[in-house]
């Protein structure tokens, strides 16, 4: 993992296709402070690399779910 990154791992609802999880994971990608992100159709789980000086988790929380996904953390 790069130095000052840190990772969350979300279980979302709503991921209805696979053309939807490649669409939440472009919007991601294009966000200042996400390095890398996943979105798993399947399991419909989201994981987020992210520069926490650059971006708070709280942030990505609420855009992924003005974006209109119900997510919890995976501890």
């Amino acid at each position: 993992m790069e130095k000052n990154s840190k990772q969350i791992s979300l279980q979302a609802e709503g991921i209805s296709c696979t053309g939807c999880a490649m669409d939440l994971e472009t919007v991601l990608r294009n966000i200042d402070g996400i390095l890398n992100a996943t979105v798993s159709y399947a399991e419909e789980i989201i994981n987020i690399k992210y520069n926490p000086d650059e971006i708070a988790a709280e942030h990505i929380l609420a855009l992924i779910k003005k974006i209109g996904f119900k997510t919890k953390p995976i501890i």
